[in-house]
């Protein structure tokens, strides 16, 4: 019986019909996928940017109002002006967070936030710096605020119903950094702090001037009558303080702050001087 003979074929290579090995075709394919899906991003990206900027020409997001609140020290005139948003602005083309960065530049802006109202409106939301004093300098008065940096230079239309802090008309020191604020003015800002908590006899409102000597002691004025009240420069400023409100409250209760001329707290340790009017008396308390 004839058996039939198979001869042996050694297969070195298969070839697809695009004449590559399996493995460089599985390769081909990946880079293939991988150029067609960039395509499809690029034609995805290029029709966005074409919406896009469509979309920031569109009239029906054009801005009808801009609303700004937080102003005091600021008009919103001058917000709108420096914002460089009006109502012919498209609200989806306007970059927010530039908007807050140019509006925190201006002086008297602690922090802004920009918020977009679909589809057409602006609102602008400020925080300003508060001011608690004013400082008079050799070039005229200055906000100053409770760290004791200044602000920015009072204008004749603004608010200037604040107390005047004297003596550093010509000191030289850096309000740029609180702690450079000479010691004297820290004790200044630390007495309107404490007159701040509405204390009905010796309160914020009822202080005129705080006046800095050369020696550092505080004399104070009030609004009511303005007679010199030295404070002195030794102990803490809480201390002098609250001895004064007493002095007032007694003086208050017999009717006797219409014949003050002077009260000293820095007479002698535990003395307080009050002169009078009428007789040119002192009185030692």
């Amino acid at each position: 019986m004839n058996i039939p003979h198979f001869a042996k074929i050694k297969i070195s290579s298969v070839k697809n019909c695009n004449g590559l090995k399996p493995g460089a075709n599985r390769k081909y394919l990946l880079v293939m996928r991988a150029v067609a899906i960039l395509v499809l991003f690029l034609i995805l990206g290029f029709g966005a940017r074409h919406v896009y900027h469509r979309l920031c020409h569109w009239e029906f997001f054009q801005i009808t109002a801009v609303k700004i609140e937080g102003t005091r020290m600021t008009s919103k005139e001058q917000i709108a002006a420096l914002s460089k948003v009006d109502i012919h602005s498209n609200l989806l083309a306007v970059n927010v967070e530039q908007v807050e960065s140019i509006l925190e530049s201006h002086p008297w802006i602690a922090s802004a936030e920009v918020i977009r109202d679909w589809p057409n409106r602006l609102l602008i939301s400020l925080q300003e710096k508060n001011p608690v004093a004013l400082l008079n300098r050799e070039t005229g008065l200055f906000y100053l605020d409770k760290r004791g940096e200044i602000i920015a230079a009072a204008g004749l239309l603004q608010e200037l119903d604040f107390p005047v802090i004297t003596g550093f008309e010509s000191f030289l020191f850096n309000t740029a950094s609180s702690g450079r604020v000479p010691e004297p003015l820290r004790d200044a800002l630390e007495l309107l702090k404490l007159s701040n908590r509405n204390n009905p006899i010796l309160s914020e409102q009822n202080i005129s001037e705080i006046h800095v000597a050369e020696n550092g002691e505080l004399i104070l004025y009030l609004l009511d009558r303005s007679f010199p009240i030295y404070l002195g420069s030794d102990g803490k400023i809480s201390t002098r303080y609250y001895r004064l409100v007493k002095v007032l409250k007694d003086l208050y209760k017999t009717r006797e702050f219409s014949e003050v001329s002077f009260i000293r707290l820095d007479y002698q340790k535990d003395t307080i001087l009050v002169g009078k009017l009428e007789t040119d008396r002192i009185d030692r308390g």
